[in-house]
């Protein structure tokens, strides 16, 4: 049996193979090395493995994960599984890899995250070799929904957002502006804070003003990321994510501006990943 598993900053999906098809799923929060810590990693495993597979079949688990992009996090996530998975060949390798493949297999393009956070990169059908650094969700993270949730909370609270909107904000969230920034500034996790105001942006993009908020956020992505790919005109454009999934309409708008379009996007890399390894399985 092998393992693949997709990890962003909320949440993992993890796909056990046996004998080329799929044996069973799971799903643990997101294992982001720099917001999750050791024991949340073997607690939710422990939880969430399925009983009725035996920990030493798991021959080899192929982990993708957000926030693993160097070598040090890389080593903190793969020290953390082994003390789970402690008889298999782990490798660890970045989401923004696992994405590419998902989204063009073999192919070459370029592709783009858009979930809780954002990242992009050029794809060559085998390795990434160039991605624009991704910054996080208080330097960056642009196009992602922490980003939204961010320039919307900042509209919110600078009273620049209309009196009917920000009624509407407030009569389903409840938040005063000192939790705000005690969600912001001191709990844990404020990414996954901000982000979980993309539904309220979403369903309230009639709103000329928040209309104007995800597209500030896109073009932002488009300007700080997407245009310094070279040729990026030429190359197909492809995301994966929820944002990506359920703002497809206005990612297209902004996107025309830019003389390009996103030809594929899916909300979930982890099918498409699957099938890539179980193609990989000889």
């Amino acid at each position: 049996m092998i393992i693949v598993a997709d990890s962003g900053s909320t949440r993992t999906d993890w796909v056990v193979i046996k004998e080329k098809e799929i044996f069973s799923t799971f799903n643990t929060i997101g294992f982001n090395p720099y917001f999750v810590k050791a024991e949340e990693i073997k607690s939710e495993l422990e939880q969430n493995f399925p009983c009725t597979i035996n920990l030493e079949d798991i021959s080899n688990v192929y982990f993708y994960g957000s926030g693993c992009s160097s070598f040090e996090m890389n080593q903190e996530i793969h020290k953390r599984l082994s003390s789970f998975f402690t008889k298999s060949e782990i490798e660890v390798e970045h989401d923004l890899l696992a994405a590419a493949r998902a989204l063009f297999g073999n192919d070459e393009g370029i592709a783009v995250i858009l979930g809780t956070g954002a990242n992009t990169c050029h794809y060559n059908g085998k390795d990434i070799i160039k991605n624009v650094t991704s910054l996080g969700f208080i330097l960056g993270d642009e196009g992602g929904a922490d980003h939204l949730g961010k320039l919307f909370i900042q509209d919110y609270l600078n009273e620049d957002l209309p009196v009917d909107i920000s009624e509407k904000f407030y009569s389903e969230f409840r938040l005063s502006k000192t939790q705000i920034f005690q969600a912001v500034y001191k709990k844990a996790h404020p990414n996954r804070f901000l982000a979980s105001f993309s539904k309220f942006i979403r369903e309230n993009s009639n709103s000329k003003a928040v209309l104007d908020i995800i597209e500030r956020s896109f073009n932002q992505l488009f300007v700080k990321h997407i245009c310094k790919y070279e040729n990026y005109k030429e190359l197909p454009l492809r995301a994966t994510g929820s944002v990506a999934f359920f703002y497809e309409k206005e990612l297209n708008e902004v996107a025309k501006k830019y003389d390009t379009k996103f030809e594929k996007i899916i909300r979930e890399p982890i099918d498409s990943l699957t099938q890539y390894h179980i193609n990989m399985i000889v």
